[in-house]
């Protein structure tokens, strides 16, 4: 099961929706598509996780913790790499801005 499919049952399930409500939200004739989705079977469509997201008022990486954990942690060595990049040639005006915004998203990133 998917932690995305977790989430989608557990906000509809805080809600009075059934799966036959959403399945008619989303346009989806067959509604054992959604409980499918929900137990981690199949894929959502990113047309159903926004659903979710503007029905439930969920953060939509809430639907996606372990592939935002996973590019979390590639992103910060590279943000490093590109700062260290960018500081082996003579910095320039521009590169300051750069330098300070890709060290805040290192510190938000590492919190």
């Amino acid at each position: 099961m998917s932690p995305s499919s977790n989430y989608l049952r557990m906000y509809r399930k805080k809600s009075p929706l059934t799966q036959s409500d959403m399945g008619f939200l989303v346009d989806i004739k067959d509604i054992s598509n959604i409980s499918r989705y929900e137990k981690g079977q199949r894929k959502p469509s990113i047309e159903i996780l926004i659903t979710y997201h503007l029905l439930f008022n969920c953060p939509i990486e809430s639907f996606f913790t372990q592939e935002s954990e996973q590019v979390r942690q590639k992103l910060i060595p590279r943000l490093k790499e590109l700062i260290q990049e960018i500081k082996k040639q003579q910095i320039t005006l521009k590169d300051t801005p750069k330098i300070n915004f890709l060290e805040e998203v290192i510190i938000r990133l590492n919190i």
